[in-house]
């Protein structure tokens, strides 16, 4: 089920869509219908028709409705066809109406799909002449190639603009959430993925818990081996991570050398036998101090549940460190022990 910023971008996106519809389809055909009216064989008000229906229907009908959506989408361009009927063929006016579509399929179609619209564009352009003929169709093989070339070349260089915006797109938006040092989640990305494992949690009542890490010896390489080397920790500590947790599990590295995980479906045996994992692996210069929370459920938020992780964490650093703290289920503001010291 989609979330509700999810449907509300798509109901904008789809006014954005209609709005493009009718500036860019069923205004045209519209001016093309209002000039010269009268002297419009019926054949014409059909396409007009047909092709105003096809603009239409590619933006209302899914596309997971397969044949009422391509018919809608290659439909358009036999429709505009129609309108060059006893008013010059492919050298009519009328005929720079199909380009309307093949922008179209240039900036939404995928590679396929374009190249059938391509195929289909050549067969409006040339079987009209082959089939039906003069008068309604004159013999025009220099204005029927011109029109499928532009309206390929058209397609196919939208195509290639709208590839190169969408890879741009994806990476901004992959750069907005993962660490570029070690590939996990930023905060901000680890922040929206634990929410929702949280309202999840709570629909399905199962247990919850987060890790937080700190690396208890990272200062001391940066100051003595240079900041190469404590990326390079960094990143192989964001390795480890990766193949001690589930993937299943939420990982991310919060900013400096503090990490979080929340682990989905676990219990706190679940939880220590992964970090134990985690110590089996990890060499003397990534050793780590860890603190732990589960979640007390629905009522507790995610900030709470960190909160009582990081304190839990601070806990063990100042016991030297190389240790793992849990945090009790709810925090004492006076202070107190913790449920548990493990290491």
């Amino acid at each position: 089920m989609r979330s509700p910023q999810a449907r509300a971008f798509g109901a904008v996106h789809r006014k954005r869509l209609l709005a493009a519809a009718f500036a860019g389809s069923l205004l045209p055909m519209a001016v093309a219908t209002a000039t010269d009216f009268s002297s419009h064989p019926p054949v014409f008000f059909v396409g007009a028709i047909g092709a105003c229906a096809a603009s239409l229907a590619v933006i209302l009908v899914p596309r997971r409705a397969r044949v009422p959506f391509y018919l809608g989408a290659y439909g358009g361009l036999p429709c505009l066809a129609m309108l060059q009927a006893h008013s010059g063929g492919a050298a009519s006016g009328y005929s720079v109406l199909l380009m309307m579509p093949m922008l179209w399929f240039g900036l939404q179609a995928t590679d396929r799909e374009l190249v059938a619209a391509a195929v289909v564009l050549a067969a409006c352009s040339y079987l009209p002449m082959l089939v039906i003929g003069p008068p309604a169709y004159p013999v025009d093989w220099g204005h029927a190639t011109l029109l499928v070339l532009i309206g390929s070349a058209v397609a196919g260089s939208l195509r290639t603009l709208s590839r190169e915006t969408q890879w741009l797109t994806d990476r901004l938006r992959r750069e907005a959430v993962i660490d570029d040092l070690t590939g996990l989640l930023n905060r901000r990305g680890w922040e929206d993925t634990a929410r929702r494992e949280l309202a999840r949690a709570g629909r399905s009542g199962t247990p919850v818990a987060l890790v937080t890490i700190d690396l208890d010896r990272l200062k001391e390489l940066n100051d003595s081996l240079g900041h190469e080397e404590g990326d390079r920790v960094l990143r192989e500590t964001g390795d480890r991570l990766r193949r001690a947790l589930r993937a299943t599990d939420v990982v991310a590295r919060l900013g400096g050398d503090e990490f979080a995980a929340l682990l989905t479906e676990s219990r706190l045996d679940e939880v220590l036998s992964a970090l134990r994992r985690l110590e089996d692996v990890t060499p003397p210069q990534g050793v780590f101090s860890a603190g732990v929370a589960t979640w007390s459920g629905g009522t507790e938020q995610l900030s709470d549940l960190l909160r009582r992780a990081d304190v839990a964490l601070y806990a063990a650093k100042t016991k030297g460190g190389a240790r793992t703290e849990i945090a009790p289920q709810a925090l004492d503001p006076h202070g107190g022990d913790f449920a548990g010291t493990h290491r």
